[in-house]
């Protein structure tokens, strides 16, 4: 998908752009009781934690220029690039899929959790 626009950010811009979804991320959590979900960063890679105990791990890849999310406890991954026409960022196997909506839809969909970026 966008793929060749992501492998032409530098890295400098891609963490910045980074930075701004973990912080939307987080920002979303902060009204979430802890004990139904927590999200914290550390190291450029985000945790989720859930109720239930599983973590969903919100990480940066910078060679590859993308943002990955790993749900274990449903095997599954998704690696989002970013889209420059739109500012956002796209699951590179379904360009339709958007990081923060696919995010929310699973949170809503596995745990119950409604969060709204």
């Amino acid at each position: 998908m966008a793929i060749a626009a992501a492998q032409n950010l530098s890295e400098s811009r891609f963490r910045a752009l980074a930075a701004q979804i973990f912080q939307r991320v987080l920002t979303a959590f902060d009204p979430v009781d802890p004990d139904v979900a927590e999200a914290e960063e550390s190291l450029g890679t985000l945790t989720i934690r859930l109720a239930d105990g599983s973590r969903w791990i919100l990480s940066v890849q910078p060679p590859a220029r993308q943002i990955w999310l790993a749900v274990a406890s449903l095997g599954r991954a998704y690696h989002f690039d970013f889209n420059p026409a739109d500012e956002s960022w796209r699951d590179s196997k379904d360009p339709q899929s958007e990081l923060l909506a696919k995010l929310s839809a699973l949170l809503r969909e596995v745990a119950g959790v409604d969060i709204r970026f």
